[in-house]
């Protein structure tokens, strides 16, 4: 028995790699129309099922107008669920982009392939419709999940957006007491437990070290901000956003200790709303600068600058462990950086290549050979931020 479902097993796999193409669905469709052309042969719905999920958004979105038996799989949850899955277990970026926020004086977003801007010279860009309209307001970009994208709106609310389905979803307002020199460190990230998006809000106060920190979390299934536990007692993050790491967000924060302070990372369970201290690995505190954290391979990263002669990356490879940390790249700086420093990571390749931005471009730094690319994009120069998406059909609205 167990041999028969092994063979069809096999056959399906088989034919998966042969039918999974858009053009062939596309013609496929004509079976719904025998006028035009003689039918195709019969495809089974498993079948069907498993060579839709491995398509690009753009084209699931055209063919949910095939017949109503694909638009409801492909609106089904499981469906979205299981494309997911397949877009981010890629390991050539198949379904990966890249947003950017211009420096131009208004606020104007492109958008670009991964595997393009790593195999080839020059990259087509699209321009993105951002949803909220304030032409010369620049909203910073938080992070992503999932294919959401979140987006702070004057440190006072956030936008969930998915770009490639063109859905968005606003918070309802924070409602802090705003005082000079405060600011909110924002982090969003998935509760696999109660499967809901979360993004949390930390009120920092930089005239009061030793108070604690105002935590509020946003639940996207509830459309509601609550209180929760506030950060830990004289911990205060930096001015930048929470990395989304094995149902955690970290943040690099300053922790005061009598009259001075020291550099930590604290971590917030998303589940059970509880703080922990992750141990850094045992680096050069004494000749670099302030580390930040970035996300590469899905694991937690520590990034700084050495002497300001290195942009040094470590990677946290099992998330919690200390003894884990690597030192994945150094990263030379060019003769006369002059005041600009790395920004990123943002993505590393298979074949180790980094993906970086320094001076407002974007560069790449290979490690095998020490060289640089500056891959070109399309019709846009200089870039203030960035962020690394899965194009997926996660909607912030049927949550």
């Amino acid at each position: 028995m167990s041999s028969q479902v092994n063979k069809k097993r096999e056959r399906l796999n088989n034919s998966i790699d042969q039918f999974s193409s858009p053009s062939l669905l596309q013609n496929q469709s004509t079976m719904f129309d025998s006028k035009v052309l003689p039918p195709l042969p019969f495809l089974p719905d498993e079948l069907v099922l498993e060579i839709l999920s491995r398509l690009p958004v753009k084209s699931l979105l055209k063919f949910r107008c095939v017949c109503k038996s694909w638009l409801h799989l492909i609106s089904d949850p499981y469906f979205i669920k299981k494309h997911l899955h397949l877009s981010t277990q890629s390991t050539h970026f198949t379904h990966h982009r890249i947003i950017l926020s211009a420096t131009t004086a208004e606020f104007h977003l492109k958008s670009c392939s991964l595997t393009s801007l790593f195999n080839n010279p020059s990259t087509l860009s699209d321009d993105l419709n951002y949803p909220v309209k304030n032409k010369y307001r620049h909203d910073g970009i938080v992070g992503s999940c999932n294919g959401l994208l979140c987006f702070a709106i004057k440190g006072d609310c956030v936008l969930l957006w998915n770009p490639s389905i063109r859905v968005s979803k606003k918070s309802p307002p924070l409602g802090n007491n705003w005082r000079p020199g405060c600011f909110t460190a924002f982090g969003l990230g998935y509760d696999h437990f109660s499967e809901d998006y979360k993004v949390v809000a930390v009120f920092c106060d930089p005239n009061q070290f030793f108070s604690e920190s105002k935590v509020k979390v946003y639940s996207l299934k509830t459309n509601s901000w609550r209180k929760i536990q506030d950060f830990p007692h004289g911990v205060s993050p930096y001015q930048n956003s929470g990395k989304f790491v094995n149902g955690t967000l970290n943040w690099a924060a300053n922790c005061s200790i009598g009259s001075s302070s020291i550099w930590v990372i604290i971590s917030l369970d998303l589940h059970k709303e509880t703080y922990r201290e992750v141990l850094p690995p045992d680096y050069e505190k004494e000749d670099c600068s302030t580390p930040t954290l970035s996300v590469l391979k899905g694991c937690l990263c520590m990034n700084y600058d050495y002497k300001r002669t290195h942009f040094v990356v470590w990677l946290m490879k099992d998330y919690g462990v200390s003894w884990s940390w690597v030192k994945l790249v150094s990263i030379p700086y060019l003769p006369n950086p002059e005041d600009f420093s790395y920004s990123g990571p943002y993505c590393v390749s298979e074949n180790g290549e980094v993906l970086l931005m320094f001076e407002f471009d974007l560069i790449l730094y290979d490690p095998r050979d020490h060289s640089f690319k500056y891959p070109r994009i399309e019709s846009g120069k200089g870039w203030f931020d960035a962020e690394v998406y899965i194009e997926t059909l996660v909607s912030p609205v049927e949550h």
